[in-house]
């Protein structure tokens, strides 16, 4: 539910031509497409820009999680237009999928819907002699129905990363489920599946070419299925099937698909799987759960975090968390806040409820004051910092391996993360000419905040 911030843009409408860069909004499958998308431009022979610099075209990967998300984009178009008259611009993301015909009255050139956005490149190549002189007649809208079909047979953003040290493999699209305070499902449609075969084959190459730590990614990664195979069989099938240095992580996981059978493949996976797991709970009240439609209780929340603590001791747990949604009464907060203070979950994402036209939720009355939504965000985000914090203080003492991603020269340390996605400063001056994708042991020594600790080597 994240949105991006508003980027830089130009001062002068300079051109350069076969030349693109991007700018997007929202969601980590959204940056993890936009990054493959840019390739594929690079491939076909455009010049990659920085959203700051002039180029030819500018490509808008769209959010619409949030009505701050719909109105943001229209907003940087708007000034991109005023400030780049000349350059061309494409729309694409869940915001054009959802709501194409919003638009038109942009002065944007393309609208190319998620269900299109796989074939983006080509779409604008193809067009770009014959249509670009004269647009008199509006944007190329290109936005369809998504197929019924339960297979992602092409793919956008299948993998992509940075350095060669983190990067992230997208197994399937879409979600079956319609929460009262979402509109994704009709921004990406029902969910798809890569094949097995498919996404085994691409691990294996990031991890030739130098990839330790893969993100499993998805808009619901826990609704997998390709022929039967469930995500922990993909899962087996990876880390039994792929051999090298790397690990898993998993992204978002709603607690309900959570399984015995998910954990305990995890947990048997000789550290091939991260310590590592992100909830999409939502809240931990059950009357609200259901006013969101919710699939899950809060006894399943409960178990799926204890039962993992128990397998996994050094498990690092993170959840979403949504305060103030409609219905949304003091006691069932304090009951949300109850919950979390006593469970085994050690980072939060807070969010404040924001009403999205066009679903249910917008509907619902009693809607929660805003000002009441901000107190109760400052307090959860208050116990997400002692609670990360404290997980951070029970490392004290012990020795990890630590990822290095870069290193401050000026302050003497190597910084990286944990297989638990702890992140640490590894304080040695003999390590800050050492490269990123090196692996240090490194006893942890002090935690002075909640964004890091210090280590030492070992």
């Amino acid at each position: 539910m994240s949105e991006s911030l508003a980027p830089p843009f130009l001062a002068e409408p300079v051109i350069i031509e076969k030349s693109v860069a991007f700018i997007t909004l929202g969601c980590k499958t959204n940056l993890l497409e936009s990054s493959s998308l840019s390739e594929r431009f690079v491939a076909m022979g455009y010049t990659l820009k920085a959203q700051d610099e002039p180029a030819s075209l500018y490509v808008f990967n769209t959010c619409t999680v949030t009505e701050r998300a719909d109105a943001e984009s229209r907003r940087l178009i708007r000034k991109l237009r005023r400030q780049n008259p000349d350059a061309r611009i494409a729309v694409t993301g869940c915001y054009a999928q959802v709501n194409p015909d919003a638009f038109k009255p942009l002065g944007v050139d393309f609208v190319i819907g998620n269900n299109l956005k796989d074939h983006l490149p080509e779409l604008v190549a193809e067009q770009y002699a014959n249509y670009y002189a004269d647009m008199n007649d509006g944007p190329l809208m290109l936005v369809d129905e998504f197929e019924k079909s339960r297979e992602l047979v092409s793919p956008i953003g299948n993998y992509a990363g940075i350095a060669r040290t983190r990067g992230s493999l997208k197994i399937q699209d879409g979600c079956d489920y319609k929460c009262t305070y979402c509109i994704i499902w009709k921004g990406r449609g029902p969910s798809r599946s890569l094949s097995v075969d498919a996404l085994i084959a691409q691990v294996k190459r990031m991890v030739s070419e130098g990839f330790k730590d893969i993100t499993i990614t998805g808009i619901n990664i826990g609704q997998y299925d390709h022929n039967g195979v469930d995500l922990s069989d993909l899962l087996k099938a990876m880390y039994t099937q792929i051999d090298g240095d790397y690990q898993l992580r998993l992204s978002s996981l709603d607690p309900l698909e959570v399984t015995d059978k998910l954990m305990n493949t995890i947990a048997a996976s000789h550290g091939k799987i991260a310590p590592h797991i992100h909830l999409s709970s939502q809240s931990a009240d059950d009357g609200v759960l259901k006013a969101m439609a919710r699939r899950h209780h809060v006894k399943d929340l409960i178990y799926v975090c204890n039962r993992f603590k128990e397998l996994m001791p050094s498990i690092a747990i993170g959840s979403d968390m949504i305060v103030g949604f409609p219905t949304e009464s003091a006691e069932a907060f304090e009951r949300s806040y109850a919950v979390i203070e006593h469970i085994p979950m050690h980072y939060l994402h807070v969010f404040r409820y924001s009403p999205r036209p066009g679903t249910p939720a917008a509907e619902m009355r009693p809607q929660v004051q805003d000002s009441i939504r901000k107190e109760r965000a400052t307090r959860l985000i208050a116990l997400a910092d002692r609670k990360k914090r404290a997980f951070f203080e029970s490392h004290i003492g012990k020795v990890v391996s630590v990822l290095i991603e870069g290193h401050n020269a000026e302050e003497g340390y190597a910084e990286g993360i944990t297989e638990n996605y702890i992140r640490v400063r590894v304080m040695s001056n003999d390590l800050t000419s050492l490269p990123p994708n090196h692996r240090v042991s490194a006893k942890i020594e002090t935690c002075t905040s909640s964004e890091y600790v210090t280590a030492t080597p070992c």
